[in-house]
């Protein structure tokens, strides 16, 4: 008989904020470094939070137009190179502006919809 494999749950941390009263008038994104893990819309009460992470398959970089962030070559961003093995790395890695970690948010705040991205967002 084979032993059940149970995923261990994944370990989190609590945080409580003041934030001033002004803040709360915009949007609030919380990065861990430059990924972004958590962000609250200003007019929504409930924050969103990562649940699955980027696996960097370059879907978001690709297929775009002109008047990007970044410079545009064949429809997708210039620093984004081909690992060969389906996945893309940022040259610019964690020197990349913080609007490239993020602009492809999940669900209805989602600024391009990705069928197949696996980023995902959970209201808690």
């Amino acid at each position: 008989m084979e032993p059940e494999v149970m995923e261990a749950e994944p370990k989190v941390t609590k945080s409580k904020l003041n934030l001033p009263e002004w803040a709360l008038e915009n949007n609030i994104y919380i990065l861990s470094g430059i990924e972004l893990v958590a962000y609250k819309i200003w007019n929504e009460s409930h924050w969103m939070v990562k649940t699955n992470r980027c696996n960097m398959c370059g879907k978001c970089c690709m297929n775009l137009s002109e008047g990007q962030m970044a410079p545009i070559l064949q429809g997708r961003c210039m620093y984004l190179l081909d690992q060969g093995d389906g996945r893309w790395i940022c040259q610019l890695g964690p020197h990349r502006p913080v609007a490239c970690s993020i602009v492809t948010f999940s669900g209805e705040h989602a600024s391009r919809i990705i069928p197949e991205c696996v980023e995902r967002f959970e209201e808690q």
